[in-house]
C-alpha cells in the first residue's frame, strides 16, 4: 500500500485556500454542534452560490431522479442538498479528530451486533454504501469495532489527500489508494478485514454495466458482485445520515440474500436498487454535485454537456 506523497514546494494559492478550509473545519470541532451545523449550512450556501458547475450538475441530477416534483421543489431540494454537502464538510473534523467516546455518543449504530457477529465468527463481510455527505463517519465509527478496509482516490491537492487518508485510518482501518489497484483490496478481505466500499461511481476506465438507478440507465460499478464471488464476503448495505440534532445514525441492513447472482447485470442492479431506496429517506444527503450519468448507453451525450 502507497502513501499519499505530501510536497509542498509544489502548492499553489488554491491549495493554501484549502489549507485554510481545513483550519476552518478543526475550529468548528470545538463549537457546539448547533453552531457547526450552522457554519456548515452558510459554508453550503457558498459553495452553491460560488459553483455554477457544480450547481448545474446537481440540478440535471435532480431533473432526471425526480420527474415527478415540479421545478419549484427540486430547486429546494438543490439548496437544501448544498447545506447538507457543507455540514458534511464540517463534520470532517469529527473524522479527523474527535475522539472515541465523543463519537460513541454522536453515533447511533444500528444493526452493529448482527454483523459483529458474523466478522467475529470468521464471516468475511462487504460493507457497501453510497457517496453521501456522512460516509466518511460512518467509515470511521464502525473501524472502531472491528478492523475495515476500503479504498479512496487521490484528490488534486497533495496536503488533502494526505488529510483524508490519515483521519479515514486512525482507528486502524487500512485505506488502499485506487493507484495500488483491487489486489491489495481483495488480499485484505481474504485475510480478515471487513471491506467498506462506495461503489456508486460512473468510471469509464472500470468494468461497468448499465443498470437502473432512480428510473436511469446509469453505468454502473460490477465490483461489488465480483468481490463476493472471489472472496465469498456477505454483502451488506449500510448508511450514515447526519440527523436534525447534529448527531448521526449509521444503519447496518442484513446480508442481501441469494447475492451474489453470477449475472453483473443483475447484481449490480440489486445494490442500486437498495441504495435508491436508503437515498430516498434522506436524498439532500447524496451527493447530487457528481456526474453520475455522465456515461450513456451507446456513447449519447452526456446530459451534462
Amino acid at each position: 500500500m502507497s502513501e499519499p506523497r505530501f510536497q509542498p514546494q509544489f502548492l499553489g494559492p488554491r491549495y493554501w485556500s484549502q489549507g485554510a478550509l481545513i483550519g476552518l473545519i478543526w475550529f468548528a470541532t470545538l463549537l457546539p454542534r448547533g453552531a457547526a451545523g450552522q457554519m456548515g449550512a452558510r459554508l453550503g450556501d457558498l459553495f452553491r452560490r460560488g459553483n455554477p458547475k457544480r450547481r448545474h450538475i446537481a440540478a440535471i441530477n435532480l431533473r432526471l431522479c425526480f420527474p415527478e416534483f415540479d421545478e419549484e421543489t427540486r430547486q429546494r431540494m438543490l439548496v437544501e442538498h448544498f447545506r447538507a454537502y457543507g455540514r458534511g464538510i464540517i463534520d470532517l473534523g469529527l473524522v479527523w479528530w474527535a475522539s472515541a467516546n465523543r463519537l460513541e455518543r454522536l453515533c447511533r449504530i444500528r444493526g452493529l451486533e448482527a454483523w459483529l457477529d458474523r466478522a467475529n465468527a470468521g464471516e468475511r463481510t462487504l460493507l457497501v454504501t453510497p457517496h453521501t455527505t456522512g460516509m466518511d463517519l460512518g467509515g470511521v465509527c464502525l473501524s472502531r469495532f472491528y478492523p475495515l478496509v476500503s479504498m479512496m482516490k487521490r484528490v488534486r491537492n497533495p496536503l488533502l489527500t494526505w488529510r483524508l487518508w490519515s483521519g479515514r485510518r486512525r482507528f486502524g482501518a487500512q485505506i488502499m489508494l485506487r493507484d495500488d489497484g483491487i489486489r491489495p483490496l481483495v488480499r485484505a478481505l481474504v485475510q480478515g478485514r471487513a471491506g467498506y466500499l462506495m461503489p456508486d461511481e460512473d468510471l469509464r476506465e472500470a468494468r461497468t454495466v448499465f443498470a437502473p438507478f432512480f428510473g436511469v440507465q446509469t453505468a454502473t460499478l460490477s465490483v461489488v458482485g465480483r468481490l463476493s464471488r472471489l472472496t465469498g464476503a456477505k454483502v451488506l448495505p449500510m448508511f450514515t445520515r447526519r440527523l436534525n440534532t447534529g448527531h448521526y445514525e449509521v444503519e447496518i441492513h442484513p446480508a442481501l440474500d441469494g447475492f451474489p447472482t453470477g449475472d453483473d447485470m443483475n447484481d449490480a442492479s440489486r445494490v442500486n436498487e437498495v441504495f435508491e431506496a436508503g437515498i430516498r429517506l434522506v436524498p439532500e444527503q447524496y451527493l447530487w454535485t457528481l456526474q453520475w450519468f455522465k456515461n450513456r448507453p451507446d456513447s449519447a451525450p452526456s446530459p451534462y454537456a
